[in-house]
């Protein structure tokens, strides 16, 4: 989908009404907003999660001709459509992103071995760009009207079952990093904060920020289109510690003592004996030592929720990550502040260069007409996790 210069407007219609013109089954999704523990899945961390008002739906209808037809449609006048053949992956972009999701649900056998085609029509509310996971919601729309005629479509087993094939079929067919968390939160999360914890898979609720008595928006530079500048970065990272949890026999290392001191000693070792594609050990303690950091803030913000400590909250969002090495939006974050946001970070480091902004509601509407004179600027009301539409 191209930039849109279009200022960001809600439709009148909700996204469910405006797909009910293509026939088939419908199931809507909501955006998704990272409080705080972006990029530390492959650790084994902790990822605290919202769900938005603002939300994506997909119509599904299966076909026999052997062809894929996409339609998609933003809230910015964005549009993508193609048709491909069933048999045959595309080569990158929303196209393979959303054949290898179907073709991952056919593996994992909750869509038919029979499936030959599929018309998948989407209609979205949560503007790309700003923070709010809208390939997301768009994903764990369609795979939930994929699956919306399992009996067992709406219990927890199932959804997790269905975030994690999200994630998986993202990672092997989409280039862009995924957060498991936005899948995980966007199917099985409520109206209040979702605390993912990776090292057990569990996912249980914290309250929302707004009863510390402010309004949460997402401002940004630009909408329209997907930030990749850390991309590659990211992948290293990530393969790094997959190959670390490998070596140590753990599934993640948050299970590992010491855990950025032994991979400096693996890394070393592998170095010494001629491995080029070894990290510099700085690098690897930095990797390491940001997702322990970052893991152990997480723990300690779904405990101020929890206990409504909302000083203690937003000092833990105010405080600076350790060296991480990947783009992030400082002097956005700190202008937010200064406009009287009491917290405010990165939308999601590496992922994104929006930034979430915790305004105390007497300041909100102001904060919101001085910052949308310079940038993109949504507010981020809470929302329902995914569901199927009568």
């Amino acid at each position: 989908m191209a930039v849109s210069n279009t200022p960001f407007e809600t439709p009148s219609k909700s996204p469910a009404e405006r797909v009910r013109a293509a026939s088939g089954r419908v199931a809507s999704a909501p955006g998704t907003w990272v409080l705080i523990g972006e990029n530390v899945d492959h650790f084994g961390g902790v990822t605290l999660v919202g769900t938005s008002s603002l939300r994506a739906a997909a119509a599904v209808s299966p076909r026999t001709d052997g062809v894929i037809s996409i339609a998609a449609r933003g809230p910015l006048g964005q549009e993508f459509s193609e048709q491909l053949p069933y048999s045959d992956e595309p080569s990158d972009g929303l196209a393979r992103r959303w054949w290898g999701l179907v073709h991952t649900l056919v593996q994992r056998q909750v869509l038919s071995r029979d499936t030959s085609g599929m018309d998948i029509t989407v209609e979205s509310d949560v503007p790309v760009g700003a923070g709010l996971g809208a390939l997301y919601a768009a994903d764990a729309a369609i795979a939930l009207a994929l699956a919306g005629g399992h009996d067992d479509v709406d219990t927890a087993p199932f959804r997790a079952r269905l975030a994690e094939i999200c994630s998986h079929a993202v990672a092997t067919y989409s280039s862009l990093p995924v957060l498991r968390a936005r899948h995980s939160v966007a199917l099985r999360g409520a109206e209040g904060v979702s605390v993912v914890d990776y090292a057990d898979g569990s996912l249980t609720q914290a309250p929302h920020p707004s009863r510390h008595g402010v309004r949460v928006f997402s401002v940004s530079q630009e909408l329209g289109t997907p930030f990749t500048q850390s991309r590659e970065a990211i992948a290293e990272r990530r393969a790094f510690i997959d190959a670390a949890c490998s070596n140590f026999g753990v599934s993640s290392l948050r299970q590992l003592p010491d855990a950025s001191g032994r991979a400096v000693q693996w890394v070393e070792a592998r170095r010494a004996a001629g491995d080029t594609n070894a990290p510099e050990p700085e690098a690897a303690r930095r990797w390491v030592t940001f997702c322990e950091s970052e893991t152990l803030r997480s723990l300690a913000a779904a405990k101020a929720l929890r206990s409504r400590r909302a000083n203690e909250l937003f000092t833990l969002l105010n405080s600076p990550s350790e060296s991480h090495d990947l783009a992030s939006p400082d002097a956005l974050v700190a202008l937010a502040r200064k406009r009287g946001a009491v917290a405010a970070r990165p939308a999601a480091i590496g992922t994104s260069d929006a930034v979430i902004a915790f305004v105390p509601v007497q300041e909100a509407d102001s904060f919101a007409a001085a910052m949308a004179r310079e940038f993109e600027v949504v507010e981020v009301a809470a929302g329902e996790p995914a569901r199927l539409e009568g």
